[in-house]
């Protein structure tokens, strides 16, 4: 039996990454559907300003990644099934099933990570930086309106929130299926509101950012960002209430190692640059709301900002509970060994 579940795991597997290729050869998706949905911006007489249409021409091509996600976490689930004799832990289906997920969560944040950092990478190849430092002056000087120059960020905050990008685009179609699949399995899973909450607030997003509308600051809240809860994802498996326990006492400093990466990650990627970002997207947003004309909806600016707002507040908490964790787990055992605190009695 678990001969046949990893075979048939593997096979379900195959055909999440090959799907692209099955669903244009079946008639599911055109063969040029890449170019048709996302060479141009969407017609904005047709559905600007609405709130309900957004989505309407990409629906296909959702439901299409919401399936992918489905095969790639019962691929994944079928597959451990099949190597349970390997690992004790995995004779538990609930555990199978958390990992399997785990699976799906890191192999799609991954390529939304992927995605953001190539058009990052192509800018940059664009504007000829030879530095870090020179791409994040130039930047921040176009992001204050004193630099030219750079076509990727406009000189107006209204271009700069609706210049169009097919990646980023087709990036949003992708976030908004894996959201929808997401929170399905939040509220089967009973992972608590502050989940179903996050996934609600990132598909309205990605909805409406098909209008097309914050490209240029998405690829970093769709994009790059998502690099650092790519290995936030592989850590939460190590999670004693809501990943596998046996990960933590089977592999204790491989944890270790994800957690020292993931804290590092996000002290870069969601302490320094989501609120850098967060500051000039709030800022090119209240003066084109402040100016009125060409806005397409006062309201779902709002409703950006909001979201935005929203997800930087579970920054904190979060960075909050890194910092509580790396003391427990790091300094506290470090300053016991230094004889500067005196070790915890144990219980009972």
């Amino acid at each position: 039996m678990g001969f046949v579940e990893g075979v048939a795991g593997a096979a379900l597997l195959a055909v999440a990454l090959g799907s692209e290729g099955l669903a244009v050869q079946y008639g599911y998706l055109a063969a040029d559907f890449d170019e048709a949905l996302f060479a141009s911006a969407p017609d904005k007489a047709t559905f600007w300003g609405t709130f309900t249409e957004p989505c309407v021409p990409y629906l296909r091509y959702i439901y299409y990644e919401i399936a992918r996600a489905t095969l790639v976490h019962a691929g994944a689930f079928l597959l451990l099934g099949g190597l349970r004799g390997l690992w004790k832990p995995l004779g538990s289906a609930w555990n199978r099933s958390t990992l399997s997920r785990g699976i799906m969560n890191v192999a799609f944040l991954s390529a939304c990570g992927y995605r953001g950092a190539m058009m990052w990478k192509g800018w940059a190849a664009d504007a000829g930086w030879s530095s870090a430092g020179e791409a994040l002056s130039d930047v921040h000087a176009a992001l204050w309106n004193t630099k030219e120059g750079l076509h990727f960020i406009p000189q107006s905050a209204f271009d700069r929130l609706y210049v169009y990008d097919r990646s980023f685009q087709r990036l949003s179609a992708v976030m908004f299926g894996f959201q929808a699949k997401n929170l399905v399995d939040t509220v089967v899973f009973k992972d608590g509101i502050v989940f179903v909450v996050h996934h609600i607030v990132t598909m309205t997003v990605a909805l409406f950012a098909l209008h097309p509308y914050s490209h240029l600051y998405g690829s970093f809240f769709f994009g790059v960002s998502e690099i650092s809860t790519t290995i936030l994802a592989v850590l939460a498996l190590f999670d004693g209430e809501f990943g596998v326990p046996e990960l933590e006492s089977d592999f204790p400093n491989l944890r270790l190692a994800i957690g020292t990466l993931f804290a590092a990650s996000f002290v870069v990627v969601r302490c320094m640059l989501w609120p850098y970002l967060t500051f000039f997207y709030c800022k090119d947003a209240l003066e084109i709301l402040e100016a009125g004309d060409g806005v397409h909806s006062p309201l779902l600016v709002k409703v950006f900002m909001g979201g935005l707002i929203i997800l930087s507040i579970m920054q904190v908490i979060w960075l909050g509970e890194i910092c509580a964790k790396v003391y427990e787990e790091v300094l506290e055992p470090l300053l016991v060994a230094l004889g500067l605190k005196r070790a915890k009695a144990k219980t009972a």
